[in-house]
């Protein structure tokens, strides 16, 4: 979808007289979304509204402060006078925080989306929630020192983090990498004291958030059914229709990685039962499937314990090693069942993994293709179509959060309405 297509579908049709201002100021202000630079022919032509219409909307948020002249332009071939440009103009910024099982990341954007800065510092999830919200605290202030930003610089703040988050009451209903913590933890008032009252304070699953990043990386997701596959120290999902994400009530739309593949399989996950596709897929479990039946000694997989990764399994696999193509071979089997099951009952339109299975080879996804394709209900053999995105999942997750921030900020009603 581009960006003129975006502007003009975005809101209902016009009611009342207030309602079509409304809508279209917001699909004026849409324009500029993403930092993009606009003349008021640009903006009439995109979104159908006349140019009046346009510059009245433009002098209205100049005087808020949100958007601002930037001189004039280009005159057409034609010549003529040179048309006046216009740009956002609200300076405040937007911190992502990946709080993860073993590393936190601090990423500032603007609010359409310019990088400013990231830190990254240690962090260990199985401590006392306390402890790790007090780390947390003393180095998101000296972020913000360093940058020197202070609390009303920010329009909004992020976390995202791992387990099952309800986004909307802020609470983080339960993570297998922090048992300790307990149930229906309020990790959004947790984060509030932190950098006060001003900013926006939205929470997240991680898998949803690194999700999300493709809804601003491709036009194409923006439409349809999409399922982004979130493989690191933990597998989730995030369910995209229409643009849309789905959560459902407790949160688990997307809780892939707790799908039971194998029940007879002896390994307990943490989430309390048997044969979690997580458990099954995991390097954990490569690990020891090669200390059980070691690589032979021409092998790159040979001895190599610990060291085993991902993109070094599946470069062996591809250049033709035995053992690592046992291995990969594991891996498509149960990949191939879960997205089997996942198609019965979502049906999406494209599979995105991301992490360490988007440094997938092509034999990979020849043999994960291969298990699904006898079943008869896919025309052709094949039920959706399969990407892998090799981007590093970190910087997913700072797209995807400030995309959230994004969003919040331009669907806010009060933006569009008279003072």
């Amino acid at each position: 979808m581009t960006n003129e297509q975006s502007i003009r579908q975005d809101g209902p049709s016009a009611a009342l007289p207030v309602d079509l201002k409304h809508e279209n100021r917001k699909k004026v202000l849409s324009a500029f979304r993403y930092g993009e630079e606009c003349t008021v022919a640009d903006i009439s032509n995109q979104t159908g509204i006349s140019r009046l219409t346009v510059m009245r909307a433009i002098q209205f948020f100049v005087s808020r402060g949100i958007l601002r002249s930037v001189g004039l332009g280009e005159s057409s071939n034609m010549g003529g006078k040179k048309p006046e440009r216009f740009a956002f103009a609200d300076d405040r910024l937007t911190m992502c925080i990946a709080m993860w099982p073993l590393s936190t990341r601090l990423s500032l954007r603007t609010i359409t989306g310019q990088p400013v800065a990231e830190m990254d510092f240690a962090s260990d999830l199985r401590r006392p929630l306390r402890d790790v919200f007090a780390d947390m605290e003393t180095n998101i202030n000296r972020f913000l020192r360093q940058q020197e930003i202070g609390e009303s610089k920010l329009y909004g703040v992020m976390l995202s983090t791992a387990g099952t988050v309800d986004t909307d009451s802020g609470i983080l209903r339960f993570s297998v990498h922090s048992p300790e913590w307990g149930d229906e933890i309020p990790i959004r008032d947790y984060l509030q004291k932190i950098v006060g009252e001003r900013p926006v304070v939205l929470v997240e699953n991680a898998g949803k958030t690194a999700g999300r990043a493709v809804l601003h990386q491709d036009e194409h997701c923006r439409t349809g059914r999409v399922l982004t596959i979130f493989s690191a120290w933990g597998l989730s999902s995030c369910m995209i229709e229409d643009g849309r994400i789905l959560s459902g009530p407790l949160s688990l739309v997307g809780e892939i990685g707790h799908m039971s593949i194998d029940s007879r399989d002896e390994e307990l996950c943490g989430c309390g039962r048997h044969g979690c596709l997580e458990r099954l897929v995991s390097r954990r479990r490569l690990i020891r499937m090669l200390e059980k039946e070691p690589a032979p000694a021409d092998s790159p997989l040979y001895n190599i314990g610990e060291k085993l990764s991902f993109p070094l399994l599946f470069e062996a696999a591809q250049n033709g090693d035995r053992r690592a193509r046992e291995l990969t071979d594991h891996l498509a089997r149960y990949y191939g069942d879960a997205l089997h099951n996942v198609a019965v009952v979502y049906n999406p339109d494209q599979v995105i993994f991301q992490g360490l299975v988007g440094h997938a080879c092509a034999y990979f996804d020849q043999q994960l293709k291969a298990r699904m394709k006898n079943f008869r209900y896919f025309p052709g053999g094949e039920a959706f179509q399969i990407r892998y995105d090799k981007t590093d999942l970190l910087s997913l997750n700072a797209t995807g959060g400030w995309y959230m921030l994004n969003e919040h900020y331009f669907h806010d009603p009060l933006l569009y309405q008279d003072v």
